[in-house]
């Protein structure tokens, strides 16, 4: 039996009906088979992973083994390519990209293809590559393991004779399905048993897995009510057309507190960008796990990131970055790429500042390698964190009028302030600036602008939005991480207005992180897990690349990984250690960091209480605040605080 699932139409549904006539060309009896079965899946979505599309998944099982003719040499795992006396499939599992181009857009650079589009040119090797690695930790994650995956290249436009001299893992429309099989025996490595080869990718209870109708590999992720009005605010929310035709034209700045909402602001330019005129975006930021919640609202509405169809690609500095070097030569591999992150950095300026590269040398590789460089527009988050080496090099790569930033007033975390303006003339600059608090409730922003005033910040010019009324906080003393009662109590008042535990966000300190061995874990997510909760513990970096797709999951992030996230009710675990953490970590600076006249212990405490004010200011309806027992500047400005506000503060002592 043959069967498509998935995607109903478009050039990926065209290329499954193609390969099952192939299929039927050669075993006709398989329309029918009780008892072996192929399964192409058309548009896979591998919901949570960077990269989240498949053109083709084509997996087979027979009850026997089939014969086919053999053409080629094959390759085996060992020894010299031979020529089969017999040859056999027992079962095959296939990542299949598609691609429609006709000769005059496809190049091959040795057996490596590339395909033009009009933004440039994409290596669709290296991209079937890595889908292959990918679709590996998908089928992994949703109990596939120990499968073998081939990666081959479908050109419906071109024939056989167009291709490079084999082997390699491209085949053309007139390629037989035999064709394909013999592909796999040059490039799968299969074994060589006395010149006989069974092409086989896996046991049979690993294939009887993916055939289960238990399988959950076609899984969709459901929005909850607040993904929705999330998205609504993204695709409807009134953007002013003015901010709008900046785009391009001027390096926008968007200036704002915490809550204010600047991410959504960029999400919302870059959806009209996308929606209006098909511009393809890059998001850039320091923060994984808030990589990770950007990228589950694309998915949810559904924003490609492909050269062809434009969209927005959401990642790391560090990723672009160092990508960026990868293929401008200044590093061969990532290994060590982190510690020696500062080193590479000032290579490569050096390398532009004295015209090693040229202004064309940076095109080449954008126009090389569209897939990753060839953007229409750049929105920076966390812009007032970048060093002025990072914003030289973007700046070298883009152009400022393609550039918009998100600028945190006050929640810089580095030593010095980001200076978007050097270099660029005044018509060149539109300044947009934010004071309005559009996540939290008023109550909500109240307190937060109490808790500066407690903690000694000055000028908090945050205003509360009066069409939003409401908000409680919820401040808790002693230990909450090890029990559940209060958790579970938030998680049942947060499921009667209709919310999932995925809206909701929990903060931990390091001193609340474990590090056993190579597993990593957060002290309340393990107290969740073993009371048979679900978690996604993005303590762990592994977590942190995967965005949550379970409703039930709770998202638990670090302290240093909540700019940006936002949750209906925030729980921020021993609130007063990452006070100590942070103000330990100021005194633990260079010396050249701060002023000349004020005491350390003072720049400390204003670091510290400075960072207070972000997860602070992550909460829309409910905010939980958590600290232990003992006497802290945290918890004594905390009850100046409450005395003021009794009315919707409540305090409670474990």
């Amino acid at each position: 039996m043959i069967e498509l699932v998935g995607v109903g139409e478009g050039k990926e549904y065209e290329a499954a009906l193609h390969l099952r006539k192939q299929l039927l060309a050669v075993w006709p009896d398989l329309s029918q088979h009780p008892d072996d079965h192929v399964k192409i899946f058309v548009g896979l979505k591998l919901y949570g992973h960077p990269i989240e599309d498949i053109d083709l998944f084509v997996v087979g099982q027979f009850s026997e083994p089939r014969e086919f003719d053999i053409e080629f040499k094959f390759y085996p795992r060992e020894g010299e390519p031979f020529v089969p006396r017999r040859a056999w499939v027992r079962n095959f599992a296939l990542v299949i990209e598609a691609k429609s181009h006709d000769a005059t857009g496809v190049r091959f650079d040795d057996k490596v293809a590339s395909v033009r589009y009009p933004r440039g040119w994409e290596c669709v090797t290296e991209k079937a590559r890595q889908q292959v690695f990918e679709l590996k930790k998908y089928l992994a994650r949703n109990g596939v393991p120990k499968i073998y995956l081939q990666d081959l290249i479908f050109f419906s436009g071109l024939r056989e004779p167009d291709l490079p001299k084999r082997p390699h893992n491209c085949f053309g429309i007139d390629a037989s399905f035999e064709r394909i099989l013999n592909i796999l025996g040059q490039v799968s490595s299969p074994a060589n048993n006395d010149r006989r080869v069974t092409l086989s990718f896996g046991s049979e209870d690993v294939f009887d897995s993916v055939f289960s109708s238990e399988s959950t590999l076609l899984q969709t992720m459901e929005p909850t009510p607040l993904d929705r009005r999330r998205m609504d605010r993204i695709v409807k929310a009134a953007l002013p057309e003015a901010w709008l035709d900046d785009l391009t034209h001027r390096q926008v700045v968007v200036r704002g507190r915490g809550g204010v909402g600047k991410t959504v602001i960029l999400l919302q330019m870059a959806y009209r960008a996308y929606d209006s005129n098909r511009m393809r975006s890059l998001v850039l930021t320091y923060n994984k796990a808030l990589v990770a919640d950007m990228r589950r609202t694309m998915a949810l509405l559904g924003v490609p990131h492909q050269i062809e169809k434009g969209g927005i690609r959401i990642e790391t500095v560090h990723a672009f970055v160092g990508r960026l070097m990868h293929e401008l030569g200044i590093i061969k591999t990532y290994d060590s790429f982190l510690e020696r992150y500062e080193e590479h950095k000032e290579t490569l300026l050096d390398y532009i500042r004295s015209g090693a590269l040229s202004r064309d040398d940076l095109e080449s590789v954008l126009q090389d390698n569209a897939d990753d460089f060839a953007w229409d527009a750049i929105f920076v988050d966390e812009g007032q964190d970048w060093p002025s080496n990072e914003i030289e090099i973007l700046r070298a790569v883009y152009q400022p009028e393609r550039i918009v930033v998100a600028d945190g007033v006050d929640q810089y975390v580095r030593a010095s302030v980001a200076d978007w303006s050097s270099g660029l003339a005044r018509e060149k600059m539109r300044p947009r600036r934010l004071r309005r608090c559009l996540r939290m409730k008023a109550n909500l922003a109240h307190f937060v602008a109490d808790c500066a005033d407690s903690l000694g910040l000055q000028n908090w010019d945050l205003e509360p939005n009066p069409d939003a009324n409401g908000g409680r906080v919820i401040i808790v003393e002693g230990d909450m991480s090890g029990q559940t009662a209060l958790l579970s109590q938030i998680f049942g008042e947060a499921a009667e207005l209709g919310n999932y535990p995925v809206d909701l966000l929990a903060c931990v300190p390091p001193s609340l992180v474990v590090h056993d061995g190579e597993d990593t874990y957060s002290i309340p997510g393990r107290t969740i897990r073993q009371n048979g909760g679900v978690v996604w513990d993005a303590s762990s970096s592994d977590v942190r690349e995967i965005y949550p797709t379970e409703r039930d999951a709770l998202r638990i992030v670090q302290y240093d990984s909540c700019r940006g996230l936002e949750g209906w009710t925030v729980i921020n675990y021993a609130f007063d250690d990452f006070y100590d953490y942070k103000y330990q970590q100021w005194l633990a600076s260079p010396p050249n960091l701060g002023g000349l006249f004020e005491p350390k212990e003072d720049l400390a405490a204003a670091f510290a209480a400075q960072w207070m004010m972000i997860p602070l200011t992550r909460a829309m309806d409910t905010l939980v605040i958590n600290v232990s027992k003992q006497p802290s500047v945290v918890k004594d400005a905390l009850m100046r605080v409450q005395k003021r506000s009794s009315d919707f503060i409540e305090w409670i002592t474990l």
